[in-house]
């Protein structure tokens, strides 16, 4: 979709915690949508976190953010904007969540797609075993979490960090997860062709990223 004909595509906002995390999830959405093409782009600002901003504080904080995004939306018209929170919670505490963030942003002129991991993004990445390996062979394939339900891991980014490690090896001898891979891992997904179903195991807040992007 392009509007008028002859008019530049619309750009696709991807806001998120830090790059790490946007620089991931804008590779996903673009292997998940290549129609896409070159207007997907991620901001640093504004920070659209709203998981722990009391009910109060929600509408300044919508406002501000809102016109930070009309800015950008003055220099290229927006089709729609995902915004990146982790719930830090197991699932369905994604669900919540994802209703706070696109409630709070409703009255924007876009649509607002919320990204919600559970836990954390280091969720989705037990999902693809294979890529983890091909970002660094050093790295043991956690293939214990096959058919299990990712949602229900605490603490995932910590978790995957004893995960990847070999047996009898120790963080200080060798190289493990660090939150600067998220994007290697990304790509690599995409590189395996991994993104198709049937995945590895379960994640209802991976279904719902999924969906989100398709839809969009």
């Amino acid at each position: 979709m392009t509007g008028k004909r002859g008019a530049p595509p619309r750009a696709v906002v991807i806001l998120g915690e830090d790059d790490n995390d946007r620089q991931a999830i804008k590779i996903l959405v673009a292997a998940l949508r290549p129609d896409l093409g070159t207007g997907i782009q991620t901001l640093r600002k504004p920070m659209a976190l709203v998981k722990n901003v009391p009910p109060e504080r929600l509408p300044s904080k919508a406002q501000r953010d809102g016109a930070l995004l009309r800015a950008v939306h003055a220099r290229k018209p927006i089709r729609c904007v995902f915004m990146h929170e982790d719930a830090d919670a197991v699932e369905p505490a994604h669900e919540r969540l994802i209703t706070k963030i696109e409630e709070c942003y409703s009255d924007l002129p876009w649509p607002v797609h919320a990204v919600v991991p559970a836990w954390e993004t280091e969720t989705w990445w037990f999902l693809f075993p294979k890529a983890l390996k091909a970002v660094r062979p050093s790295w043991r394939m956690p293939t214990e979490y096959a058919g299990r339900d990712l949602g229900r891991i605490r603490n995932s980014k910590e978790e995957l960090k004893k995960a990847l490690l070999p047996a009898g090896s120790k963080p200080a001898t060798l190289r493990t997860y660090a939150e600067a891979d998220s994007a290697l891992i990304a790509e690599k997904i995409v590189a395996l062709k991994l993104l198709a179903p049937p995945w590895f195991a379960k994640s209802a807040s991976w279904l719902a990223f999924v969906k989100k992007v398709t839809e969009a």
